[in-house]
């Protein structure tokens, strides 16, 4: 090495570090939400000991020892669930007593249902709201036309024998139809201060139908409705139960909608002022989009307790799946006690359409969230 050479450097290994710390996957997810404290910990072995404890009998109950083939009571042989009981009495557990030929009318109703509420999702972005609002208002028309046939030409099936778990679903979603837009109005209403007795109106209305039980509006549709009618006049009763449910859905769907105004800036009304909007083009054009958007969840969770609270209609006697099923179990040939086969079949049911109902508005509401993280 010469003087004016200049030494290079000489490399010194650093110490080992540590391997770094695996932040995702199960292990990680099982370690900070059920392993995360002494506390979190303990609670989530009971749990896993009272799922140990409780699971095989209720697996060897409904699945192992269960009776799932044959038509009639003698064929329920195993000691477990007898969903033989379920399989003979599916039909009208879904459709009711409506005639077998039929059916098809139902579940053409049914599909036309599926693609009214899936249209904003295959109706192209500029016919969206024009056509799908005309479709859903349509809808409840088109239904009650197709399943009544005299107007087609079709075979006449009288309401009473409309039931089962279709017309649970019916009957819910013409009402939603039906109760958002007429509570829509009875918010501007009560939101009104050029019209105090339009507004009066509203009020009483809205709390009337948000106070009272849905059993006592029930009770009043198929008993007291009939009073205000002339002499000699008879009203289905299907239609006071339809009546009753959406005047029920009025009242709740204007409360929502009373929040999400109050959820709108002052400053989106000036704007529409100062474009010169007037005020039904400023409520349907600029706030009503808002409104929607911001009520989403409530809007989606009253859908759900109404869809849920069709079943009190067993108390005044309508076919829907629940009257459907204890017709059912009184049935003389099937005496044996299959209220737990029943009941938990429907709870099923109506627990797979309530979360997807569930999961659905969770997809709405990501896709209607315009934040900026």
């Amino acid at each position: 090495m010469t003087a004016n050479s200049v030494p290079s450097k000489v490399f010194v290994p650093k110490a080992a570090q540590p391997a770094p710390v695996k932040t995702t996957g199960a292990s990680v997810w099982i370690r900070q939400n059920l392993f995360n404290g002494w506390f979190n910990s303990v609670l989530t072995l009971v749990i896993v000991a009272g799922l140990i404890t409780v699971l095989p009998g209720m697996l060897d109950w409904l699945i192992v020892s269960a009776s799932f083939a044959g038509t009639s009571q003698a064929d329920c042989t195993g000691t477990g669930a007898c969903w033989v009981f379920i399989l003979a009495w599916l039909e009208p557990l879904f459709y009711g007593t409506y005639p077998t030929d039929e059916i098809w009318r139902i579940n053409i109703c049914m599909v036309l249902l599926a693609g009214v509420l899936s249209a904003p999702v295959w109706l192209p972005h500029t016919m969206r709201n024009k056509v799908d609002i005309g479709l859903l208002l349509l809808f409840p028309l088109v239904a009650i036309v197709i399943m009544d046939g005299r107007l087609l030409g079709l075979e006449y099936v009288s309401t009473d024998h409309w039931g089962g778990f279709t017309f649970n679903i019916m009957l819910a979603a013409v009402s939603m139809i039906v109760g958002m837009p007429l509570g829509f109005l009875w918010a501007l209403g009560r939101r009104s201060t050029s019209m105090p007795m339009i507004r009066s109106i509203c009020v009483v209305l809205i709390e009337f139908f948000r106070g009272v039980p849905i059993l006592a509006l029930f009770f009043m549709g198929s008993v007291m409705l009939p009073l205000f009618f002339p002499a000699g006049t008879s009203v289905d009763k299907l239609l006071r139960v339809w009546i009753v449910l959406v005047l029920f859905m009025a009242g709740y769907m204007a409360e929502v909608y009373r929040g999400g105004f109050q959820a709108i800036p002052k400053g989106q009304y000036e704007a529409a002022d100062s474009l010169g909007l007037s005020f039904w083009q400023t409520t349907l054009l600029v706030i009503l989009p808002q409104v929607i958007k911001v009520s989403m969840p409530n809007i989606l969770a009253t859908a759900v307790m109404l869809f849920k609270n069709t079943t009190f209609l067993l108390i005044i006697g309508v076919p829907e799946v629940l009257n459907t099923a204890q017709s059912a179990l009184n049935n003389s040939a099937w005496l044996g006690g299959y209220a737990s086969e029943a009941y938990l079949f429907v709870g099923f049911v109506f627990w797979c359409c309530c979360f997807g109902m569930s999961m659905a508005s969770l997809r709405i509401e990501r896709k209607l969230d315009t934040t900026r993280r």
